[in-house]
């Protein structure tokens, strides 16, 4: 009856979820109750913001609320502060009664840590994290991102960074995920994000890999293509892995 209990209260935790993006959908576990956020990098889309509709709230950090305002489609919290944002856009979200947190420009902290530090705040069971906005610019704007996605604390598990261009999954072991293309990527890639990732396996692509050791120091799995299909498979037992795609190369 206790070990009932438990696999009863890790499926509500954990279970098989379709991220539906443009021209891919990837089935992964994860927690139902995801947010995405709007960062102020590399702006999506328009549309591409407006198609995605597997979150449960929407956060702007920043200049992340300019494409909300572009888009039409209200935040339910904003968070920076303010120094990239058009005032029209800053308005805009006040004046529909967006939660706003706003802070000083003079401050440690980057805008997205404030906001995942105000996210991991909120009571409940564990929460997932998207992110857009996240790519693109100056490279130690996008690693402080990325490095600070992956270690945003124990009640929220990073799931992925996405736009038109290009996106990465985050795969954390023991698991598994499936990605369905509607067109041909440009390349796909594996990256492991801890010192060791074991018994990595991919198929699908034109190189596949079967319980391999991927290694933090040693990137050498990128620049992978799909085979003749449409789908492709990765699966690790341990460590955290990015599984990463680009529609150009």
């Amino acid at each position: 009856m206790y070990n009932c209990t438990i696999a009863i209260l890790i499926l509500e935790l954990f279970s098989l979820k379709t991220i539906a993006l443009p021209d891919l959908t990837i089935d992964t576990e994860c927690c139902p109750d995801i947010t995405l956020m709007v960062l102020g990098g590399r702006k999506p889309a328009a549309w591409w913001l407006s198609s995605i509709d597997f979150h449960r709230r929407l956060w702007a950090v920043d200049s992340g609320v300019d494409l909300c305002f572009d888009a039409g489609i209200l935040p339910d919290r904003l968070v920076g502060d303010g120094d990239s944002a058009s005032p029209a856009a800053w308005k805009w979200a006040l004046d529909n009664g967006v939660d706003v947190s706003k802070f000083d420009r003079d401050k440690d902290l980057t805008d997205f840590q404030i906001a995942v530090d105000l996210l991991s705040q909120k009571g409940g069971r564990e929460k997932a994290l998207f992110v857009t906005g996240g790519f693109g610019g100056r490279f130690d704007h996008l690693w402080s991102t990325v490095i600070s996605f992956l270690n945003c604390g124990a009640s929220i598990r990073p799931l992925g960074m996405a736009d038109e261009t290009e996106g990465m999954i985050f795969l954390h072991g023991p698991g598994s995920l499936k990605m369905s293309f509607g067109k041909r990527p440009g390349a796909i890639s594996l990256i492991s994000f801890t010192r060791e990732s074991r018994r990595v396996s991919i198929k699908g692509v034109r190189w596949p890999l079967e319980d391999v050791v991927l290694k933090y120091g040693e990137p050498y799995s990128i620049s992978n293509r799909l085979a003749e299909g449409s789908e492709a498979e990765v699966s690790a037992e341990s460590g955290t892995v990015g599984v990463y795609w680009v529609w150009k190369v």
